[in-house]
């Protein structure tokens, strides 16, 4: 590369106007801050307030346009693919059309130069593997010209990459055939594998369904380096591919790499973030129903989570960290002595024989009673369950604390080797959390091969799997005025507050509510079903819904309750638009409400207007 070249690559161009607004929010910043002086200096509370809360949202601003800096449009790299499949195909005697869409997307700078490579690889593989030669597509009346589209475009916070064929699709008898024969999978791991996880056995390093060794093929260095690769950016790879079809890549990435929303949890004495991007949800389960939620498949714990067995992996013991407990009555630390998650303590207790002789007989402890003695709040385990590809367990914590906006830092050489890390960042106290890669710890677990093992625990178990078809489900209980009792399924819920009345604002017609930094829109039942209104005091419960990336609040009255309960629905006497039907929880009929529907109907009509 030339000096120029590299000063070029070293470069960004930045519209004038951003940079405007950079030196505005600067001297905001330093008016702020005069302030903030002068009331330390007086000893003022309100002022330091106020230069408080004005610094915060001048930091907010600041961030998002300092990050606009650093976003490119994806045409600086889509529009050099268009050369590369022109001339593969050529070169192999086909005919390919590639589309493009989403141009205008951006992303981070650092990203755009790292999904380079991957995305021209899935390309060639689109030509080489995919696409028919033009007389086998005639044959199959398809047109003579494969078809391939390219496709970006924003959803849920993230950037979504879409690479699609229309040529022979992905035949996974054929897949599995292949890495059966070089020693990867066992028949035994075969016959229990779905269409979709046979599909995903190319991500395993050294595959290669080629019959020859060309440039572009064979060589045995594919799919695992291109998710090798969009792991490491934080990306989720998933494939979707019928016979004679095609197939459609997914990909999904974070929009910059910089700063991203993380969740800390805690783990001993020391704090870890989790990206929002692999998080699916956080579980506590009380003390009282460790022992139902908790079993045991082989060597194994799993996690019933609506009919479905969860693989749990305990942080402590894969990043070698000591597991500690504080003693209720003394608040004195001291080591975990359970062997199983759902265990009391260790039923082995001729290994403590030698800790017995050196307490006092009345400290000594005694066989495990019929009754279960895990009682206690501190007993109750807290579970994160992450997600890396279409590959989902739970990950073992000792608690959760807040979710923040992390400002990635990268680990240091002498620590590129420790396995389980993405990155460290520091927190508002001045302490280091390191943030924890959840594909490497599903890896150093061995859970993630060729993301079968979920796959393997739901239909190696399938007797237990049936027998969870009266499984309880999570619901939240609230009132609607005197209209009755009124429930929504706890997992669509986003959050819940409490907020004065007078807070509520009229715009456009539409009561609104200023909420972290924007407007959320408040509604009630009544707008779309026959129910009546709430009643409004000083101060009114919302439950927030984030659906299709849209926020809602739901006005409704306490109290606000969470039960857990078998629902047997009666969809036939109360069913009306926004309400799914009925049944019978804690002695009184509750009418179940369709969210999706109200969602749809509440804010498209928003979004017409």
């Amino acid at each position: 590369m030339s000096e120029d070249q590299a000063r070029q690559a070293g470069s960004l161009r930045v519209n004038v106007h951003l940079l405007d607004s950079l030196m505005t929010l600067a001297g905001e910043l330093v008016l702020s801050r005069n302030q903030l002086t002068q009331g330390i200096s007086t000893s003022n509370a309100r002022t330091v307030e106020v230069a408080g809360q004005r610094i915060d949202l001048i930091t907010s601003e600041l961030q998002e346009a300092i990050m606009r800096t650093r976003m490119q449009p994806l045409a600086n790299v889509f529009d050099k693919f268009g050369r590369i499949v022109r001339d593969l195909s050529l070169s192999q005697d086909k005919k390919a059309e590639l589309s493009i869409h989403g141009n205008e997307v951006e992303l981070d700078k650092t990203i755009i130069e790292a999904i380079q490579e991957p995305l021209t690889h899935l390309l060639r593989n689109c030509v080489d593997h995919g696409i028919e030669k033009p007389e086998i597509r005639l044959q199959k009346n398809k047109p003579d010209a494969g078809a391939i589209k390219l496709k970006a475009f924003h959803e849920a916070g993230q950037v979504n990459i879409e690479i699609e064929d229309d040529g022979k699709g992905m035949d996974p008898e054929a897949i599995a055939a292949s890495a059966l024969g070089k020693g990867m999978v066992s028949e035994t791991e075969l016959l229990t594998m779905g269409t979709r996880e046979k599909i995903n056995l190319i991500f395993l390093p050294g595959f290669s369904t080629a019959q020859q060794v060309t440039d572009v093929s064979g060589q045995g260095a594919g799919m695992d380096v291109v998710k090798a690769n969009l792991d490491r950016l934080g990306g989720i790879t998933d494939i979707e591919s019928v016979i004679d079809k095609g197939t459609r890549i997914r990909i999904k990435l974070p929009l910059t790499l910089a700063i991203i929303p993380s969740q800390i949890i805690s783990l001993g004495r020391e704090r870890y973030a989790i990206p929002q991007v692999n998080l699916d949800e956080l579980i506590r389960i009380p003390a009282a129903q460790v022992k139902e939620r908790i079993e045991r498949v082989g060597n194994a714990p799993v996690l019933r989570l609506r009919g479905v067995l969860l693989p749990i992996l305990n942080l402590a013991e894969i990043l070698g960290i000591l597991r500690t407990y504080k003693d209720p009555a003394t608040g004195e630390e001291k080591p975990e002595r359970r062997i199983n998650i759902a265990d009391r303590r260790s039923p082995d207790l001729s290994s403590r024989a030698e800790e017995n002789t050196k307490t006092d007989t009345s400290e000594k402890l005694q066989p495990r009673k019929n009754k279960d003695r895990r009682y206690r709040a501190e007993s109750a385990i807290h579970i994160a369950v992450v997600s890396t590809g279409t590959f989902r367990y739970g990950l073992l914590v000792d608690g959760f604390m807040d979710s923040e906006e992390i400002v990635v830092k990268p680990l240091g050489r002498h620590l590129t080797g420790c396995k389980g890390y993405a990155g460290a960042t520091i927190m508002g106290d001045g302490r280091v959390a390191l943030i924890l890669d959840v594909a490497s710890l599903a890896a150093m677990a061995s859970l993630s091969a060729a993301d079968t093992s979920a796959s393997h625990l739901h239909q190696a178990h399938g007797d237990k799997i049936k027998s969870l078809k009266d499984d309880k489900t999570a619901l939240l209980l609230f009132r609607n005025g005197e209209q009755g009792q009124c429930a929504v399924p706890l997992d669509l819920v986003e959050r819940i507050e409490r907020i004065r009345a007078a807070d509520i604002e009229y715009a456009g017609g539409r009561r609104v509510l200023q909420y972290r930094g924007g407007s959320l829109p408040l509604h009630e039942l009544g707008e779309c079903t026959s129910l009546g209104p709430i009643s409004v005091n000083e101060e009114v419960d919302v439950i927030v819904f984030r659906i299709d990336g849209r926020e809602m609040g739901l006005m409704v009255n306490g109290p606000v309750d969470a039960v857990e309960v078998t629902i047997e629905m009666d969809q036939r006497t109360l069913k009306q638009p926004g309400i799914m039907g009925s049944m019978i929880v804690n002695s009184r009929t509750t009418l179940m409400v369709d969210i999706f529907t109200l969602v749809r109907t509440l804010l498209g009509s928003a979004v017409d207007a």
